[in-house]
């Protein structure tokens, strides 16, 4: 079972560093209106761009591993759905239901708990057939806190032609945090996934990214556009799915609300705004066959010859980034549980909170 999506989603997202990428897709990257930075970033604004370059792959991987393309949908025809009861295995809980001979419905629960009882995030997405080699899908993630409070809501849309492991998609989405009805952040992404072998996905894509960091000592909106390289999903024997690749993209800043990403491909990122640099990411991300993150391994080179580590462990997992600046002193680190919510902390001591992987408040 192949999580195809998932892997293109890496790749993008990593690619420039805030998310987002394409690579050998013959849609040409956008870039945003800007203009060159005159002024050093502060230390708070070079932890954002780190945590951006970090962890938008793990979101975009997150967003599309079990949507398309595998573990639910080995093929691109839904008409042989069948509903499945709910059963707890590993913290998780799946249920598939045939709505109509061309749509069907999933629903993924996730728990903090191993008896299933503490709900962590319901994700449900409805996938309709539109024709032989066309679906579209509608997904929406609910993540919860421990006293079952919304900590977030992620609203994604997909358009995938083809068939499986060898597709064309597009992929929007738009973030809301806790009960808020204006979106924090908007992506989108164009992929191309094609087989080469049988265990091996290549992907293309190219995408933009726009994030409003609500943030006293921040209060801006960031953007970028990117592209991946080299990018590859591996399957292995137990349906484990590893994305990995090396992605460059130009991050931009400007006031909040100021900047607007298109509605659809080539994504572009306009408005105004200030031009920050590059940064590379290169590494790899893996989930399991129910679409839990089980590993974060990436590096990366940022502006100004900042770098950043992301590594993983536990049960739960955790996961860790540092990022320092060209000297080697510390300008951030960061701590999230497997669905990117956690904190940040700055040099000086100061925190700010981070939801589904992104700096928010």
């Amino acid at each position: 079972m192949r999580t195809s999506l998932a892997l293109a989603v890496f790749m993008a997202v990593t690619l420039t560093a805030c998310g987002g990428g394409g690579s050998s897709s013959s849609t040409p990257v956008a870039t945003a209106t800007a203009t060159p930075a005159t002024s050093p970033l502060s230390t708070q604004e070079t932890a954002e761009v780190g945590t951006e370059a970090a962890l938008t792959p793990v979101e975009t991987s997150d967003s599309e591993t079990g949507t398309i393309g595998g573990i639910n949908y080995p093929t691109l025809s839904i008409g042989r759905s069948v509903m499945s009861a709910p059963t707890c295995n590993n913290r998780h809980i799946f249920i598939k239901t045939s709505l109509s001979p061309t749509q069907t419905q999933t629903e993924h629960k996730y728990f903090y708990d191993a008896a299933c009882t503490e709900l962590a995030r319901d994700v449900v997405a409805i996938i309709t057939q539109i024709s032989t080699s066309t679906l579209s899908v509608t997904r929406t993630a609910t993540t919860y806190n421990l006293a079952a409070a919304v900590i977030s809501t992620r609203d994604d849309a997909f358009t995938i032609t083809g068939s499986a492991n060898n597709y064309s998609a597009v992929h929007t989405s738009q973030l809301f945090v806790g009960t808020s009805t204006t979106a924090t952040e908007q992506f989108g992404r164009q992929i191309t996934v094609a087989p080469q072998s049988a265990t091996v996905d290549t992907l293309a894509a190219n995408s933009g990214h726009v994030l409003n960091v609500v943030v006293p000592k921040i209060n801006e909106e960031f953007g970028h556009t990117g592209v991946i390289t080299n990018g590859t999903e591996t399957t292995d024997a137990s349906s484990d799915v590893t994305y990995a690749g090396t992605h460059t993209g130009t991050f931009y800043k400007g006031a909040l609300n100021a900047l607007t990403l298109s509605a659809a491909p080539p994504f572009t990122v306009s408005g105004g705004g200030t031009a920050l640099g590059t940064a590379t990411i290169t590494g790899s991300i893996t989930f399991d066959s129910t679409g839990q993150l089980t590993n974060v391994a990436l590096t990366g080179t940022l502006l100004s010859g900042n770098t950043l580590t992301v590594t993983s462990a536990g049960s739960p997992l955790v996961v860790s980034g540092t990022i320092l600046a060209a000297t080697g002193s510390n300008v951030a680190t960061f701590s999230l549980d497997q669905f990117g919510d956690g904190t940040i902390t700055y040099a000086d001591g100061s925190q700010a909170v981070m939801i589904d992987w992104h700096v928010v408040k």
